[in-house]
């Protein structure tokens, strides 16, 4: 399935219906929509994932960042025991 843009859906050109044409033809109408509605499904999953992807490396990067401090913490207290 190819995602719909914006840009699609301002050009689509519908069947206008009725006297003097005041109406669209429904069936297109609701196809536009289905359209719509899915690529915006599909847009809003990868936008969740991404931020959960995100999520996961920021949360990896703080407990590596905790794990390097206590371990430089380690270092300075052996340094200083050495010292004595």
């Amino acid at each position: 399935m190819t995602l719909i843009t914006p840009h699609d859906i301002r050009c689509r050109l519908l069947t206008t219906r009725g006297w003097l044409h005041q109406s669209y033809d429904a069936d297109e109408v609701d196809d536009l929509l289905d359209d719509a509605a899915d690529s915006l499904e599909q847009v809003s999953l990868w936008a969740l994932i991404t931020h959960s992807r995100m999520h996961a490396l920021q949360a990896g990067h703080q407990r590596r960042r905790r794990s390097l401090k206590r371990r430089r913490k380690t270092i300075k207290t052996i340094n200083r025991r050495g010292r004595k």
